[in-house]
């Protein structure tokens, strides 16, 4: 039989017994060792404990005063701004982020008139809906083929327009101011190709089809008075130089003057479209038998379709819009947003489409009110808030950047901030008129941060602080924003 319980019992406390009994005199051993002088145990010099490419502790205080100074920094230009801010309008705010993360705001959401700065509202919501890439297209068709002699027989020549703002004549371009930006279409440039073609002699007329637009020659939704001012020559999907009048005389009436009268929108422009691109093409020895005239109701599929321009892309004509304020662009990028989102080519369509575009990009649209494409009418509102989320939307930020003009450099501001910290170091589309300013913009500071100012400023009728103050104050900011720091880069935290 196996062995009894008691006999067990005795094996397995014979089992844990010895080894204790062992751990115990080996213990007892090192002590002995230690009282009866036997040397301490060598151990490394500290120095070499440590790991050879950790010269400095993360948490020394080499590092400290460095890692103080995001918050430090973050309360000294809240302090400035907030003071400098005291002394503005209560009818402005300032918002001022850092890679994308508000660092300071005043006055934020509340709603403003931002002057011209609503260009760049469209303009953003242009990159959104049409792509950086998209291109307008004037396209030249006719009935049939070119014969091998040159001659288009028992057809026009039909144009038809595709909303290019930037389709302009060399003798318009002429008139233009040397800082105004070159990017733009030539109509010379598509008589030459007509004429590249082999098209000599056409039997019928010049014909052009603006029905891509509705034919508003203006924005209805400016005021009567402000539609008497004649801002912009007449819109059409068919417009040649910016919708004036005056190729026919090669804009005599405004040469050899220091004081141009100005300019006559065309009564219409796409008659005036057909008849400006007849003189173009005689002028290259077309003949041409039949006057020329508009016509619509004729599909370009039932044409053979000759040759086409493009316009620059719409990233460029956003940037040419921006650097020449050019309110004609704007409101022309309207009307192709709302032909792109309804098939509707009307400001209305458009302005409703670009509230649209804001809200599906995320951006909270409260307190945004777009009226028309340009910044003309005062019905416009935007928040400082507003504005800094669409200039540093992702998908935009590189081409607003780009686009912006440079202060006292380029454009519009080229004259601007010369004697500040902001010459040469902002990219920016300011606004100023006696009771409305507005700026926003990118500004790189001494440590390399990355800034968005998005700043505006209402008062009354009568009041003059945009006249005495405005300039003073950008002085101030960019001085209380060039010299911060948001800290220690995550990089220099690693162990050195």
């Amino acid at each position: 039989m196996g062995r009894s319980y008691a006999a067990r019992v005795l094996s397995i406390i014979k089992r844990f017994t010895m080894p204790i009994l062992i751990l115990g005199a080996l213990v007892a051993a090192l002590v002995a060792s230690n009282k009866y002088g036997y040397g301490d145990i060598e151990t490394l010099p500290k120095s070499a404990q440590l790991n050879a490419e950790l010269e400095t502790q993360v948490f020394s205080i080499r590092r400290t005063p460095e890692l103080l100074t995001s918050p430090l920094e973050l309360e000294k230009l809240s302090t400035n701004l907030g003071s400098l801010m005291s002394s503005v309008p209560s009818n402005s705010c300032l918002v001022i982020a850092v890679n994308g993360e508000t660092v300071f705001s005043e006055r934020g959401n509340i709603p403003l008139y931002p002057g011209t700065n609503v260009k760049v509202i469209t303009g953003a919501s242009a990159l959104m809906q049409l792509g950086p890439e998209f291109t307008y297209q004037t396209v030249l068709a006719a009935e049939r083929e070119p014969n091998e002699d040159g001659s288009l027989l028992s057809t026009d020549l039909y144009v038809f327009g595709g909303g290019d703002p930037l389709l302009m004549t060399d003798s318009y371009i002429q008139l233009l101011p040397d800082s105004y930006s070159q990017i733009r279409t030539s109509a010379d440039e598509l008589a030459d190709l007509t004429v590249g073609m082999n098209i000599l002699f056409i039997q019928g007329a010049v014909r052009v089809d603006e029905s891509r637009y509705d034919e508003s020659r203006t924005v209805e939704s400016w005021s009567e008075e402000v539609q008497g001012q004649t801002m912009i020559g007449s819109m059409s999907a068919s417009l040649l130089d910016q919708g004036y009048d005056g190729l026919k005389n090669n804009y005599s009436s405004q040469r050899g003057t220091d004081d141009p009268p100005p300019l006559d929108p065309s009564r219409d422009p796409a008659i005036r479209f057909a008849a400006n691109f007849d003189d173009l093409l005689e002028a290259r020895n077309v003949i041409i038998l039949e006057a020329a005239r508009e016509f619509s109701g004729m599909a370009l599929e039932d044409l053979v379709q000759l040759l086409s321009i493009e316009s620059p892309p719409m990233s460029e004509i956003i940037k040419q819009m921006l650097v020449n304020d050019d309110t004609m662009t704007a409101e022309m990028i309207v009307k192709e947003i709302g032909y792109s989102r309804s098939g509707e080519g009307k400001s209305s369509s458009g302005t409703t489409g670009i509230t649209e575009i804001i809200r599906g990009a995320g951006i909270p649209e409260t307190g945004l009110l777009a009226v028309d494409g340009s910044g003309v009418s005062t019905g416009n509102q935007a928040t400082c808030k507003i504005m800094q989320e669409i200039a540093d939307y992702e998908p935009v930020k590189p081409f607003l950047q780009e686009a912006f003009p440079v202060a006292g450099e380029e454009g519009t501001i080229a004259e601007e901030f010369k004697n500040s910290d902001f010459s040469g170091n902002l990219n920016a589309k300011t606004s100023r008129s006696t009771t409305a300013a507005a700026l926003i913009g990118y500004f790189t500071t001494d440590s390399s941060d990355q800034m968005t100012i998005s700043f505006m400023v209402n008062h009354q009728e009568g009041g003059n602080w945009i006249e005495i103050e405005l300039d003073a104050f950008y002085e101030n900011l960019g001085s209380y924003l060039r010299s911060y720091s948001s800290g220690l880069p995550i990089e220099m935290l690693e162990p050195k």
